[in-house]
């Protein structure tokens, strides 16, 4: 879902492998405000359907202002207290904050760190 930040070669059969940090999440759990920044690549349980992972790219954090695209309804949201935006870096071919608005920040399960495998 993050292509093509993760997987760039879209013919590929193989996904990536990715390094995942979960101490980021758990220390965000415990209030460090550091743990996580706009730009990061994070995993996520999905708001819709939480058995499944989401990796997308974190946009905003509590309070910041954000410039939506379609289908959100509305031009530009304030993200509430508690919440994130994400979005999918192919912006017109993913379900993200586009779709579901903000995401509890208790959602996210960890950071992506690094790109294990294709090396």
């Amino acid at each position: 879902s993050e292509q093509p930040t993760l997987n760039p070669d879209s013919s590929m059969l193989t996904k990536d492998w990715v390094l995942l940090n979960r101490y980021a999440a758990l220390a965000a759990q415990q209030g460090y405000k550091d743990s996580f920044r706009p730009g990061d690549v994070v995993a996520l349980k999905s708001p819709t359907d939480p058995s499944s992972l989401l990796i997308k790219r974190l946009v905003a954090l509590p309070k910041t202002l954000v410039r939506t695209l379609p289908p959100h309804p509305e031009s530009t949201v304030r993200v509430p207290p508690g919440h994130c935006w994400i979005e999918g870096d192919e912006r017109f071919h993913t379900r993200d904050s586009n779709t579901f608005g903000p995401v509890p920040l208790g959602l996210i399960e960890s950071k992506v760190e690094y790109i294990v495998w294709p090396p």
